[in-house]
């Protein structure tokens, strides 16, 4: 049996990149054996051209060559270098792209030596008295150049001491806190440091200016960073409520977009002020996969648009002008009367009257969850469904090729859920648990059938509902199948050398 060459071994794959490292070099040889062939030849060709050429003629054309040879071979070898050193060894050890800094001092370093040999070898003159005549000529060009020769000395520095690399999140603070830029580093040169907004808009900052401000890199020590955002609540929102409904919100968008599920979400009562208690929502972003600003929008949305469902509003400054009561803004799930307002606000009960309403509560039941208990388990026969006030449900399937629960959706706060057994009898199609803290009422079977003979628009509703929650489970299904199928990459351990090396040149 024939061994077919893996992935990384594949001569293949591998030719087209060794065809464009070679395509980079032949221009420099070119230009060097040009140089060198005429070089050797030069004698030949001197004689050749005789004399109908001038003196002045034929010396320039033999310093030009001899000059030609040192600078082309400088420009050889500095390609050489850049292929085979920066980018073939150091970048294949590190992983990451080698920055344009160290590449340019390789070449600068090369041409000079370059033109020490010239002098030397073509010229034959002493290089010490050259490098004493020029210091005067260096002091007049270091007081007209100060800024960019400050801008390159800080850019060393940059590289030296590391305070961020390609790809950071970072913000510099400005003099004001709305000129403050938070944007990702992606390129280190010479004078300039450029950085791309989160409006995807480039930034070119000197490196004075960014050796001189404070920085904050949001990816450092460790590459996720902490969030707080803050919401102010009424008083007359119990603290448990409060924190139910805002940890729901936070936990909904957890695990999407570079917002993580673990460091794991957490909401803190932080104070309480004159208009109301000020709670803190705390999470941990990736910012390789979402920039700060992004993820802002993204949780207060999530967490808006929940206490909006359980019938909660951000506290507001308030003033007592008349003496009258004041009229309740805040709807408690404890109280009967704020019970149906919070049910006429779902989809389910929107279109209801009042008297098909006060019906259908008559029976319904209510369940408090705390988080992790599991309403009901995939396979259970049931004969009633659900509606959620507070909190966050999570739905998920247990298939028999995985070991773990696969999650399917998010039951957010108003929204109905099991009525599949109700309309048809089924056993529960998955298993539905607690995220967070949650209140959910319970609808008798019985109860419901009756509403749905009168209003067929709820009938056609909650059919399109359970079409909809069907496909999103076979959905999930196929999903789970398909990454069980696919083949898992192990990541390749680097051996001790190559964690030396790249320690060694993590300051370049």
């Amino acid at each position: 049996m024939v061994e077919q060459p893996t992935e990384a071994q594949n001569p293949e794959r591998d030719r087209p990149k060794a065809m464009k490292k070679l395509a980079r070099l032949w221009f420099p040889l070119l230009v060097f054996l040009a140089f060198l062939s005429a070089l050797f030849s030069s004698d030949l060709l001197v004689k050749q051209l005789g004399e109908n050429v001038s003196l002045v003629a034929r010396n320039t054309f033999i310093y030009g060559v001899q000059i030609g040879v040192w600078l082309s071979a400088a420009l050889l070898l500095n390609r050489i270098i850049e292929l085979v050193f920066w980018d073939g060894f150091v970048g294949t050890v590190s992983g990451r792209k080698v920055p344009r800094l160290p590449k340019d001092v390789t070449a600068l370093s090369l041409f000079i030596l370059a033109g020490i040999g010239v002098t030397a070898t073509v010229f034959d003159k002493s290089i010490t008295g050259i490098l004493a005549t020029s210091g005067i000529a260096s002091i007049i060009i270091g007081l007209a150049l100060r800024n960019i020769i400050l801008d390159m000395f800080i850019g060393l520095a940059i590289h030296v001491e590391r305070p961020f690399k390609i790809g950071d999140w970072i913000q510099v603070h400005r003099n004001r806190r709305e000129t403050h830029i938070i944007a990702m580093v992606i390129e280190i040169n010479w004078r300039t440091t450029r950085l791309r907004t989160t409006e995807n808009n480039m930034i070119v900052v000197p490196n004075n200016v960014i050796g001189t401000s404070i920085l904050t890199n949001y990816m450092e020590p460790k590459p996720h960073f902490r969030i707080d955002l803050p919401f102010l609540i009424d008083f007359e929102v119990s603290s448990d409520r409060a924190s139910r409904v805002l940890q729901a919100g936070i936990m909904a968008v957890a695990g999407e977009n570079g917002i993580l599920e673990k460091p794991e979400p957490e909401v803190r009562l932080k104070e309480s002020t004159l208009e109301g208690q000020q709670y803190e929502v705390r999470f941990f972003i990736l910012p390789v996969h979402i920039s700060p600003n992004e993820s802002k929008d993204v949780v207060n949305r999530s967490v808006l648009d929940h206490l909006k469902r359980s019938g909660i509003s951000p506290a507001q400054p308030k003033e007592e002008i008349y003496i009258s009561r004041q009229q309740k803004r805040n709807l408690d799930t404890g109280q009967d009367k704020d019970i149906y307002e919070l049910l006429s606000r779902t989809e389910l009960f929107r279109n209801l009257s009042i008297d098909e309403l006060m019906q259908v509560f008559s029976s319904m039941k209510r369940r408090k969850l705390h988080k992790g208990d599991a309403l009901y388990r995939q396979g259970e026969k049931g004969d009633t469904m659900f509606l959620l006030l507070e909190g966050l449900l999570n739905s998920s399937i247990q298939l028999q090729e995985s070991d773990e629960p696969a999650r399917v959706e998010s039951i957010k706060a108003g929204s109905h859920f099991g009525e599949e057994t109700v309309m048809l009898g089924t056993q529960r199609p998955s298993t539905m648990q607690a995220a967070t803290d949650a209140i959910v009422y319970e609808i008798a079977k019985d109860q419901m059938k009756e509403i749905l003979i009168r209003r067929g628009d709820l009938l056609s509703m909650l059919n399109e509902d359970i079409a909809v929650s069907a496909s999103k489970i076979t959905t999930k299904k196929k999903s789970v199948t398909r990454k069980r199928k696919s083949p898992v990459k192990k990541e390749q351990t680097k051996s001790k050398m190559q964690k030396a090396v790249q320690t060694l040149f993590s300051f370049i």
